[in-house]
């Protein structure tokens, strides 16, 4: 991890500054760039195919193509040497612009956050008004924990891109992630119109009405998000929590069925469906989904303890299936 970008000192102007006096060079000193040998280019083109090919690259582009293709490979050292070199066969500042910015994902990806900024920081200043650098960069500083800084960076993108829906939902994120809900609602609300016909928004706004106890709106985004994504079985017993937190456990119980139906082997699920039938009585029906979810792991009794949180469930009622289990020896 980058300490630069996780302290809260005066590191950053330091940085811009340092960003802004370096020369191009700065695109190959990072300590791991690969080695080089006599052709310039080392072990990294070893094999005499790539090494054909690389003699055939001739624009940017290209090298950008080669590049996402290393990356999706595992190959992060070749693919970040092609990303450079985009940059530098750039033929006009948006161009370059671009480059840097991919370079600069290219880098937070490998963990290098740095050289992220820097890259970043220099495409900010070659177009300040471009939306793509100021949200790359408010994602590397929310990775790090900056989130006001991210909500600064977030807010311009939303301002150069008005209609990207996944820009504003960033910042609503990073928002509600700063404890200022009112804003989060109010950018997730606008995400919905920009998409009206994605559950994803929809789900995501209805996960902030319900944290702030607006359940009927909650619910009212819940279902639109399963209409719209009906095979998110996530989508589906959130809407089942939503219902059983508003009183609605019969309908908590259907939402929640479906939802196993998608995904039947989920512990989580198949408990939260039973304490749902706990609730309404079943209790036959209860121990026969207790029992297919057999011992939960730390990872799926986490789920479900958020499930029971989402729902406003206080009683464990898994105990109840373990009386019933010993009951019944």
């Amino acid at each position: 991890m980058d300490n630069d970008l996780t302290s809260d000192g005066t590191e950053e102007n330091e940085a811009e500054e340092a960003v802004d006096e370096a020369a191009d060079s700065d695109l190959y000193d990072d300590e791991d760039a690969p080695e080089r040998t006599e052709d310039g280019y080392g072990t990294l083109y070893a094999d005499t195919e790539e090494k054909s090919r690389r003699d055939t690259v001739v624009s940017a582009e290209e090298r950008t193509e080669l590049a996402a293709t290393q990356m999706e490979s595992g190959q992060m050292q070749e693919a970040l040497h092609h990303y450079r070199e985009a940059v530098r066969m750039s033929s006009n500042n948006e161009q370059a612009v671009t480059g840097r910015t991919t370079l600069g994902d290219a880098y937070a990806y490998s963990g290098q956050g740095l050289n992220a900024f820097r890259q970043y920081r220099r495409a900010i200043k070659a177009s300040p008004r471009r939306a793509e650098p100021h949200f790359s960069l408010g994602e590397l500083y929310q990775r790090y924990g900056r989130l006001q800084q991210a909500i600064t960076e977030y807010r311009k993108a939303v301002t150069f891109a008005p209609e990207n829906a996944y820009y504003r939902y960033k910042l609503g994120d990073a928002l509600a992630s700063a404890g200022d809900l009112e804003a989060a609602v109010s950018e997730l609300e606008e995400t919905t119109h920009l998409k009206p016909q994605d559950g994803f928004y929809h789900f995501w706004l209805g996960d902030l009405y319900a944290r702030a106890d607006r359940d009927e709106e909650a619910i009212r985004e819940l279902q639109q998000a399963t209409m719209f994504a009906p095979y998110d079985a996530y989508y589906g017993v959130r809407l089942g929590a939503a219902y059983r937190k508003s009183g609605m456990t019969r309908d908590a119980a259907v939402a929640t069925r479906q939802a196993v139906k998608i995904a039947p082997k989920n512990a989580a699920y198949l408990c939260f469906l039973a304490d749902l039938y706990n609730d309404l009585g079943f209790d036959e029906y209860a121990v026969h989904y207790y029992s297919i979810a057999g011992t939960l792991d730390d990872y799926d009794t986490d789920n479900l303890a958020r499930l029971r949180r989402h729902a406003g469930i206080v009683v464990e009622a898994f105990a109840g299936y373990l009386e019933a289990e010993a009951e019944a020896v």
